[in-house]
C-alpha cells in the first residue's frame, strides 16, 4: 500500500508489493479516506486481471477469468469480506463522479483532429495531477493495457450475473451518471451535427427540423428512433462528400458523432425499466468492455491516426478509383487503343530521358539538380496527359482503388466472378500499357541517337557513362530491386497526390467558382465554362503527374542530404536510358543481367504500387480476410485455366470469369 497522503501519478503504475487475495480483501475499509479506499480496491482489481511475468506469453483471458471466479467464491464464503467489498464499492461510487467515464472515455473531443492529437501527446509526456473524485481516472489506473481487458469479452454472462448478485444494489450513482452522460452526449452531438460544415452537406431543411437539433430535447423513450434519423443524416452527408470532397475536420466530426450515438445506445438499457435482467447483465459486460478499451485508446496516437487519417485516405483513394476506371479495358478495340496510347507515352518518354541526361551533365547544385529533374519529369508526364497518352506505371494504384470499390459490394458468387473478370481486365490493361511504353521508347531512343551522331559525330552517351549505366541495372550486384520497389512506393504516393488535388478542387467547389467569376464578362462565359470543365476533368491527372515527377526528381537529392544512397528506377525511363547506353558501346556489351534488371524494375514498380493501393483501399472498406482469400483462390484457378486472357482480351469481352472455356 502507498502511505496515506502520498498519491501516485495516475498516468503510471502504482508501485506496491504484490498481495494475495486475502491480504487485499483485508485492507478494504469503507471508513477510510477516499484515496485509501481507491488504493485498496485497485489492489483487488489488479489481483484479478494482472498476469504474472512468467505467464506473459500465455493467453490472459482464461487466467483472469479463473481469478474472477476465485474472487466471487471468496466473497460468497466469507460474509465479512463481502460486506467490506460491497461497502467500499458503494462508497466509492457515491463519492466519485462517473459522468466523464461514460461521456468521454473513448470519445474524441469536438475540437478537431489537431487538438485531439496535441491533447494525447501532452497526456503521454506530462504528468497528470491526481483527481480521486473522477471515476474515469480510477479506471485508467486499473486497466492499463489491452491485455488487462481480455477477460471481459471472454467472461460468460452468468459469471457477471453472479458478481452483480454478490455486490447487490450499489449501482444507483452509476445510473444517475449515465443519465447525465446521455444528456451531455446529446448536446455535443447536436452542436457537431449543426455545425456549418456539416449543415452545408446535409439535406436541405430547417434547423429546427434536423434530428441533431431535436436530439437533446426529447425524452429517453424517443431516443432510439431519433438516433436512427441521425444515422440516416450521416449517411446522406457521406454520400454528398464522396462527390463534393472532404476535409479532415468533416470526417473527424462525422466519426465523433457516430461513436457518441453508439455510446448512448449502450447506456439506454440501464436507464429503462424494461428488458430482461440477463440481457441487462450482458449490456453491462459490453459497456465495461467499451469503457475500458476506449479509455486505453484515449492515449494512443497510433489509433487516432489509423482511425481518422485512414478514413480520409480511404475517401481520397475512392476519388482516385473513379479515375482508375478509365485505365481498365474491356474489348479488343479498347485494348489496342490502350496499346497505342501507351506507345505515345513511350515516344514522349524518350525525350524525357534526353533532357534527364542533359540536365544531369550541367552539374547543378544538388537542390537545383533535383528540382530541374523533377520539373522535367512532371512537365513530361503532364504533357502526356494533355495529349491523351498513357504512362503505364500510373495505372496500378488507380485501378486497385477501382477494384476495392467493387470488392466491398460482393455478396455472392456471381459478383465474385465479376471481380475476377475485372482483375483480368486490369492485368491485361496494365500489360498493354507496359508493352506499349517499352516497345515505343526503344526505337525512338535509337532514332534520337542516330540523329545525334549525324549532327555531332558522337553518340548521345559517352562510353564511360554507358558502361556505368548498364552495370547499374544488374539486379544481383546493385540495389536495383530495392530501388525499383521504392519507386513503386513513390508511384503509390503519387496516386494520393492525384486524389488529394481532385478532392481539394471538389471540396472548394473550384469549378463553380471559375464559372461564375466576374472576369467572364471580359473573356466570355463559354471560355470560363471550358476552363471549369478542364479543371474538373484534369485535376486528378495534374496532381498525380506533378507529384510523381517531383518525387522521382527530388527524393534522391533529399536522401543524399541524409547520407543515403537512394535512387529511383522507373521501367520506361530505365528502358530508355539502357537503350542509349547500348547504342553508345554496342549491343554486345549489353548483359543479360541488365535486361533481367529492366524486367525486375517493371514487376516491382507495378507490384508494389498495386499492392499498397489495394491494401489501403481494402482496409478502408473493411473487406474481410475471408473475402480476400476467396478472391485469391478464384483468381488462381481462372489463371491456370486461361492464362492468356490475363494478357490479351478474348473475342467476347463480356465472357464471365468462371464461364466454360469456349475460345
Amino acid at each position: 500500500m502507498v502511505a496515506p497522503g502520498i498519491r501516485p501519478d495516475t498516468g503510471l503504475s502504482r508501485v506496491a508489493t504484490p498481495l494475495d487475495l486475502g491480504q487485499s480483501l483485508d485492507l478494504l475499509d469503507p471508513t477510510a479516506s477516499l484515496p485509501t479506499r481507491l488504493d485498496a480496491l485497485e489492489d483487488v482489481c489488479r489481483w484479478v486481471i494482472e498476469i504474472p511475468a512468467v505467464k506473459v506469453l500465455s493467453r490472459p483471458a482464461p487466467l483472469q477469468l479463473a481469478h474472477l471466479r476465485q474472487l466471487i467464491t471468496a466473497l460468497d464464503k466469507n460474509p465479512k469480506y463481502k460486506e467490506r467489498f460491497n461497502a467500499v464499492v458503494a462508497s466509492i461510487l457515491r463519492d466519485t463522479s462517473a459522468v466523464a467515464l461514460f461521456a468521454e472515455a473513448g470519445m474524441p473531443n469536438d475540437r478537431g483532429l489537431g487538438s485531439e492529437t496535441m491533447d494525447r501527446i501532452a497526456r503521454r509526456i506530462l504528468p497528470r495531477p491526481p483527481d480521486d473524485e473522477d471515476l474515469e481516472r480510477f479506471v485508467s489506473r486499473v486497466f492499463r493495457t489491452t491485455r488487462d481487458c481480455a477477460w471481459i469479452e471472454a467472461t460468460p454472462v452468468e459469471v457477471f450475473a453472479e458478481l452483480g448478485a454478490v455486490l447487490g444494489d450499489v449501482w444507483q450513482p452509476l445510473k444517475e451518471a449515465m443519465a447525465d452522460a446521455v444528456a451531455l452526449l446529446c448536446t455535443r452531438i447536436s452542436a457537431l451535427g449543426l455545425s456549418a460544415h456539416l449543415r452545408e452537406r446535409s439535406e436541405q431543411m430547417h434547423v429546427r427540423d434536423s434530428p441533431f437539433f431535436r436530439l437533446p430535447h426529447v425524452p429517453l423513450e424517443q431516443l432510439p428512433m431519433l438516433i436512427l434519423e441521425c444515422r440516416a443524416q450521416l449517411g446522406t452527408i457521406r454520400k454528398i462528400i464522396e462527390t463534393a470532397g472532404v476535409s479532415v475536420d468533416v470526417v473527424y466530426c462525422m466519426d465523433a458523432i457516430r461513436k457518441m450515438l453508439g455510446r448512448i445506445e449502450k447506456m439506454l438499457p440501464f436507464l429503462s425499466p424494461r428488458g430482461d435482467a440477463l440481457e441487462r447483465v450482458g449490456a453491462a459486460r459490453d459497456m465495461l468492455g467499451a469503457l475500458t478499451a476506449g479509455r486505453i485508446e484515449d492515449d494512443s496516437l497510433r489509433q487516432l491516426g489509423r482511425q481518422n487519417l485512414g478514413l480520409l485516405a480511404q475517401k481520397v483513394i475512392e476519388r482516385v478509383g473513379h479515375t482508375g476506371e478509365h485505365y481498365v479495358t474491356s474489348t479488343r478495340k479498347e485494348y489496342w487503343k490502350m496499346l497505342g496510347s501507351a506507345a505515345g507515352g513511350g515516344f514522349m518518354t524518350a525525350f524525357t530521358v534526353v533532357f534527364k541526361f542533359l540536365l544531369k551533365w550541367v552539374h547543378f547544385a544538388p537542390f537545383l539538380d533535383g528540382l530541374t529533374a523533377g520539373l522535367n519529369y512532371a512537365l513530361s508526364f503532364i504533357a502526356m496527359q494533355l495529349v491523351g497518352f498513357t504512362l503505364a506505371t500510373k495505372q496500378p494504384s488507380m485501378t486497385a482503388a477501382a477494384l476495392a470499390a467493387t470488392l466491398r459490394e460482393s455478396k455472392g458468387e456471381p459478383v465474385m466472378d465479376d471481380l475476377v473478370n475485372l482483375i483480368r481486365r486490369i492485368t491485361r490493361s496494365q500489360f498493354a500499357a507496359a508493352i506499349g511504353n517499352v516497345l515505343a521508347v526503344i526505337p525512338v531512343v535509337i532514332l534520337i541517337d542516330l540523329i545525334w551522331v549525324a549532327a555531332t559525330g558522337d553518340h548521345f552517351m559517352d562510353a564511360h557513362t554507358a558502361s556505368t549505366e548498364i552495370d547499374s541495372y544488374d539486379p544481383l550486384h546493385t540495389g536495383t530491386i530495392f530501388f525499383a520497389a521504392f519507386t513503386g512506393v513513390l508511384l503509390w504516393l503519387s496516386s494520393l497526390g492525384a486524389g488529394w488535388l481532385e478532392n481539394w478542387v471538389a471540396y472548394r467547389r473550384l469549378p463553380d467558382a471559375i464559372r461564375h467569376h466576374r472576369i467572364g464578362k471580359v473573356i466570355g462565359w463559354k471560355r470560363l465554362d471550358r476552363l471549369a470543365n478542364f479543371v474538373t476533368n484534369q485535376s486528378a491527372g495534374l496532381g498525380g503527374n506533378f507529384t510523381l515527377g517531383m518525387l522521382l526528381g527530388m527524393t534522391p537529392v533529399i536522401a543524399t542530404f541524409f547520407g543515403l544512397n537512394l535512387k529511383t528506377r522507373h521501367i520506361t525511363l530505365s528502358t530508355g536510358s539502357l537503350t542509349f547506353a547500348a547504342c553508345a558501346i554496342g549491343t554486345s556489351h549489353l548483359t543479360i543481367s541488365s535486361c533481367i534488371g529492366i524486367a525486375v524494375i517493371g514487376i516491382m514498380n507495378f507490384g508494389v504500387s498495386f499492392v499498397l493501393a489495394l491494401s489501403v483501399a481494402l482496409s478502408g472498406r473493411e473487406v474481410s480476410n475471408r473475402q480476400r482469400l476467396r478472391l485469391a483462390r478464384q483468381v488462381g484457378a481462372v489463371f491456370l485455366r486461361r492464362p492468356l486472357y490475363f494478357f490479351f482480351p478474348p473475342k467476347d469481352a463480356a465472357v464471365p470469369a468462371s464461364a466454360p472455356d469456349s475460345h
